[in-house]
Formats: structure tokens, C-alpha cells, sequence
């Protein structure tokens, strides 16, 4: 696997929820800690291409952060978002709970932020400049950049209409930053085996360049 192919691949891992119950506690059968062991795989063999140390410790952080977060007996002791907010005790419950998962998600945040930018600028030095991955993941720093911002607005602002968006917006862009992790995996420059080359399959019935025996007389 290419490197952007295991950050990718450790991302879905962490996205995609897997819960099972056992005597009453909710599993996830696709732990975090097993997606954040696939990109600190994958962000340890990009840090040979480009730079991407800082990215690479934050990883670290959020990998410390998932494991105790996946032990139901722990992970149930943090607040719950209610879900009609009618009440102000019903908001005031949303935003404590909002405002702990958002420190606790803040390095993943920051690490996919930093990913994104470094991905996007090293994209624009290259020679020729690949302007497909400048522009993408120029894009998408804004976006990880937005969705880092947007939770403290929404629910630290009692901004009730934008609640809604944020949550939206959070699954979009990391969406689409998986989407485009894949797409350019294969560049060199990014540690990727380089183009996929297949070779055209020969038509059947088809005579063979130089060989007149397909040929009919003459």
C-alpha cells in the first residue's frame, strides 16, 4: 500500500462506526486505535517525500486520545447530545457535550488540516506544477480549516441554525478528503508506485502486425 493509501484507509477505519454489544457495553469492531496505526503508517513513510513531522505528532496525540475513548466503561461517563433542543437545559447539555468531543477530535482536526496543506503546497512546487492536487487539497485546507472553527460558533454561540450545517459540513469535507487520498495515491512524489499502465488486450480474430496468414488471397 502507498502511503496516502494507508492514511486513507486508517481514516475510514476511524469514520465508518462498527458497534456490537457484549453484556450491555457498545464495541466498536473497527477500533480507532487500529485506523490511527494505519496512518501513522502511512504519514511515517510520506515523511521521507515531504514534510509532514508536525502532522505526523499529532497523529500520535489522537491515537492516545482514541484509546481510552474506546472502552465503553470510560467513553459512557462523557456527556451525550439530546436529540430535540428545546429546553436551555437540553442546549446547555448539547454544548458541554459538544465543546468535550470537540477537544477530544482537535488533533485528529489539526492533523488532517496539516496533512491537507502540506499535500496542497508541495503540489504547487512541483515541476511541472500538478495542479490537480494544488487545487484540491487548497480546497480542502479551507474546509478542515472551516470545520475546526464551526462547533465553537455553533454550539459555544447558542447559533441553534447552524448546528445542523456543522455536522453536515464536519461529514462532507472528511469525506472528501478520503475520497481525494485515494485519488492521488499514486503519485511519486506523494511515495506512490506512479501511473497504473494497462496494456490493450488484443481484438480476438485479429491477425498479427506482419503475419499474412489472416489475410485472404489476393
Amino acid at each position: 500500500m502507498s502511503p496516502l493509501q494507508k492514511i486513507a484507509m486508517g481514516l475510514v477505519v476511524i469514520f465508518i462506526p462498527a458497534d456490537f454489544r457484549i453484556a450491555g457495553q457498545v464495541y466498536d469492531a473497527l477500533p480507532d486505535p487500529v485506523g490511527w496505526a494505519f496512518v501513522l503508517s502511512g504519514l511515517a513513510a510520506l515523511r521521507s517525500r515531504i514534510d509532514v513531522d508536525v502532522a505526523y505528532w499529532f497523529a500520535w496525540v489522537a491515537l492516545l486520545v482514541s484509546i481510552p475513548l474506546w472502552v465503553p466503561q470510560l467513553a459512557h461517563h462523557l456527556p451525550s447530545i439530546p436529540d430535540h433542543l428545546r429546553t436551555q437545559a437540553e442546549l446547555n447539555q448539547a454544548t458541554k457535550a459538544a465543546s468535550i468531543g470537540w477537544a477530544l477530535s482537535l488533533p485528529q482536526s489539526v492533523m488532517s488540516l496539516l496533512l491537507a496543506r502540506r499535500i496542497g503546497e508541495t503540489g504547487v512546487v512541483q515541476e511541472p506544477r500538478d495542479v490537480f492536487v494544488a487545487g484540491r487539497f487548497g480546497v480542502l485546507t479551507w474546509g478542515l480549516a472551516a470545520i475546526i472553527v464551526l462547533p465553537p460558533i455553533a454550539y459555544g454561540g447558542d447559533v441553534a441554525n447552524l448546528i445542523r450545517p456543522t455536522l453536515l459540513a464536519i461529514g462532507l469535507v472528511n469525506v472528501v478528503l478520503i475520497y481525494y487520498l485515494f485519488r492521488v495515491h499514486r503519485r511519486e512524489w506523494l511515495g506512490g508506485p506512479g501511473p497504473l499502465l494497462i496494456q490493450p488486450r488484443p481484438r480476438s480474430g485479429r491477425a498479427n502486425p506482419g503475419n499474412d496468414e489472416g489475410r485472404p488471397p489476393a
